[in-house]
């Protein structure tokens, strides 16, 4: 039935060799299977041409706004004023903002572009674009590899070393309404950045399926730290795919922060340490309340010798909300003395709440250390009565008991959003829901 990815790619006005390679992902959706941890979803229903398969008020007046996205902004205490800018409803032309970014990110030697731009004009995008996610794979990526509709290409050049963190988000702002936007990241050698991808604030979203993927590339002795903040309403379908390769004494920390799962959200992501002493480390936490479902998937692969995996997942689920943690490290046989600990914890709220982990940690090399440990379970009832015999009401004490529980990954994020992430504990601990 698909038949979509030429027209797309000609609308857009992509070369030819860009839209075989959409043809021949096409050709293999039926075909390829779901990863295996991911709850499926029936790509049918959705319109890869289309300018969204939801109906939303017109979000150009903050009264417009749909009276559950008012209440969380509230709750999370971001000022009114400030609503426009974080839902994107103050869009900033596309053209003129990268041409006013470029200018500023060349002098410090970053390159940023739109991702269809980038692909017809440098030889490097060209050069590293799909090439982390082959299109056989699995269902998910050949759906995204056909079907994507924009993104941001973003080259950290040798040696150049940013400050500040770059929020992806508003950098390129076309891609929040693409079903499946694309990302592209390299930071060559020697060189370091923070990326934030996502917001605090509810994503409004006019497709009800978001297929985002993003590939990183960490050169040799480069530094990269990722921020990934999710929160999606509850009429959308997540599947975002991420997938990052580590050269020799390069470091890659991934943090994420998943406040809202929409109807449901499958997270993939897969780190390849490939170069002698290339180090990982992913921090998640996530929030599942409602009826809302998780499937958080996280894997390092081993490669090299002297090589270091660390995975710290931590749930919150309350009322009927479903979470699963499926974390993985292998050490492949070329990984001498190398090391890799996962950390598995979830906090249920009330009975009807589900968080399951599934680690797997597996060695080829005698010469490799692999940990794991892993605690589920609710707040025991004498932490808080102990804390309301001090004069706290229950709500109080539940969510000075969640900020401990948060606070580890939260400290992690820079400050403007972690202080909303905080914030998530006095929301988690209401009676009736959030």
């Amino acid at each position: 039935m698909w038949n979509f990815a030429r027209k797309l790619g000609e609308q857009a006005g992509e070369p030819e060799w860009l839209i075989k390679i959409r043809e021949e992902a096409e050709s293999f959706i039926d075909s390829a299977p779901f990863p295996e941890e991911i709850k499926p979803v029936n790509l049918e229903e959705y319109d890869p041409l289309g300018k969204g398969d939801i109906e939303l008020p017109d979000i150009k007046d903050p009264r417009n706004i749909p009276p559950e996205i008012r209440n969380m902004l509230t709750k999370m205490g971001i000022p009114e004023r400030e609503w426009p800018l974080v839902l994107g409803m103050i869009q900033v032309d596309t053209a003129s903002s990268t041409s006013s970014l470029k200018g500023y990110f060349e002098k410090l030697g970053v390159t940023l572009l739109p991702l269809r731009e980038a692909l017809k004009t440098l030889d490097e995008a060209r050069e590293y674009a799909f090439k982390l996610m082959p299109y056989r794979e699995n269902k998910i990526v050949a759906y995204h590899t056909a079907y994507w509709n924009g993104g941001v290409f973003l080259k950290i050049g040798k040696g150049v070393h940013i400050p500040q963190p770059l929020h992806t988000y508003f950098l390129i702002t076309e891609s929040k309404l693409a079903q499946a936007d694309h990302a592209l990241f390299i930071l060559e050698e020697g060189s370091s950045a923070t990326l934030i991808e996502g917001c605090t604030a509810p994503i409004l979203s006019r497709f009800s399926a978001h297929l985002g993927a993003t590939e990183v590339y960490v050169k040799k002795n480069a530094r990269a730290k990722v921020v990934v903040l999710q929160n999606w309403p509850g009429y959308v379908h997540t599947r975002p795919y991420t997938r990052v390769v580590v050269e020799e004494g390069g470091e890659i920390e991934v943090v994420v922060a998943i406040l809202g799962t929409g109807k449901s959200s499958g997270r993939y992501e897969e780190i390849f340490l490939k170069g002698k002493g290339a180090k990982a480390k992913v921090y998640s936490i996530s929030f599942v309340r409602g009826q809302g479902y998780l499937d958080d998937v996280i894997k390092i692969y081993l490669e090299a010798p002297e090589t270091g995996g660390i995975i710290n997942t931590k749930g919150v689920v309350k009322d009927s909300g479903i979470s699963n943690s499926y974390t993985s490290i292998v050490a492949k046989e070329t990984a001498d003395n190398s090391l890799g600990h996962i950390e598995c914890t979830g906090l249920l709220l009330n009975d009807g709440a589900i968080h399951s982990t599934y680690p797997l940690i597996r060695s080829k090399n005698r010469t490799s250390q692999l940990e794991h440990e892993a605690f589920v379970g609710k707040i025991e009832e004498q932490i808080i009565e102990y804390m309301r015999s001090r004069g706290l009401t229950e709500e109080e004490a539940l969510s000075l008991v969640l900020r401990g529980y948060i606070d580890p990954v939260a400290e992690m994020i820079p400050f403007e959003f972690s202080a909303e992430i905080r914030k998530m504990a006095y929301i988690l601990a209401e009676r009736g829901g959030a």
